[in-house]
């Protein structure tokens, strides 16, 4: 009885070996059919942060003025106080 589980468990054990090592091929040759495109991605994230570095210029149309957060926080308590009283 102890030898078929001793048996049963070398087995499973193997059986998960296999699987992980296989995964671990299957990664590695993925990385190997991708690794041109990564190089280009990395050359294009390293120009565009050393042209982002170079120009004083910072992206401002994203965010938003104090004087919008000023405006709807006095909007909102003006709003809380008239429906308290």
């Amino acid at each position: 009885m102890l030898w078929e589980g001793l048996k049963l468990m070398g087995i499973g054990m193997a059986t998960v070996m296999l699987f992980l090592l296989l995964m671990i091929a299957c990664i590695e040759w993925v990385k190997h059919l991708t690794r041109n495109y990564t190089l280009l991605q990395q050359q294009a994230l390293n120009s565009k942060r050393k042209s982002s570095t170079n120009s004083p210029e910072t992206d401002t149309t994203s965010a938003v003025p104090i004087e919008v957060f000023a405006a709807a926080i006095s909007t909102f308590e003006s709003e809380n106080n008239s429906t308290k009283t």
